[in-house]
């Protein structure tokens, strides 16, 4: 789980998947998997879109994120991915959620 802002969006050539890079504004989950450093916040990430059109996202939005990492260990954001638009109110649950422990089976 992470937020973002979006700083450019590349969808390519149909047959190849598209990018999308994100400036951080948090990471909630699977920081350290993702490769970034600390602080995470104002670091970039780029996600991968396997889908070129969905899931939607603007250039100078702001979402919370919910993907996945593929078998290269990369950011990756399939179009059934939870996208929904930021807001800072969001802030204190989603920084509550990140303390729980999983409770799933590896």
């Amino acid at each position: 789980v992470l937020t973002g802002t979006v700083k450019s969006v590349s969808r390519g050539p149909p047959q190849e998947p598209g990018w999308a890079a994100l400036s951080v504004l948090g990471v909630f989950k699977a920081a350290a998997a993702l490769g970034l450093p600390q602080p995470v916040k104002g670091s970039s990430l780029r996600l991968q879109l396997p889908c070129r059109l969905c899931p939607s996202l603007k250039k100078g939005s702001s979402y919370v994120l919910m993907g996945r990492l593929g078998a290269d260990g990369a950011a990756l954001l399939p179009p059934d991915a939870f996208v929904v638009p930021y807001r800072p109110q969001q802030q204190q649950v989603l920084g509550n959620l990140s303390k729980r422990p999983c409770r799933g089976s590896p």
